[in-house]
């Protein structure tokens, strides 16, 4: 059992290092604003990685995490729409 454990905190971190290289290999790329939509869905896809199995949120419950999900993807929104109203009015 501990060994299976192990296998999918490794896998989710070669997920993380593999999105972490498209990421970097982005820059290089002139897509434009397509090219910060991309970084930003692979940047929420790397953070709910890291919520669900290293912070243990996959397993919650409660009423709480229930609530939490809108807020956070409330919140990623506005973020999301003022990054892109930064980068129009440049």
């Amino acid at each position: 059992m501990k060994n299976r454990k192990y296998r999918t905190y490794i896998l989710v971190w070669l997920a993380l290092v593999i999105l972490t290289g498209i990421t970097v290999s982005m820059a290089g790329m002139d897509l434009g604003l397509l090219s910060i939509a991309i970084v930003l869905i692979i940047a929420a896809i790397k953070s709910g990685l890291v919520l669900s199995y290293f912070m243990h949120l996959k397993y919650e419950t409660g009423l709480l995490f229930k609530l939490m999900i809108p807020i956070v993807l409330a919140a990623l929104t506005v973020f999301i729409g003022l990054t892109f109203s930064d980068v129009a009015f440049r």
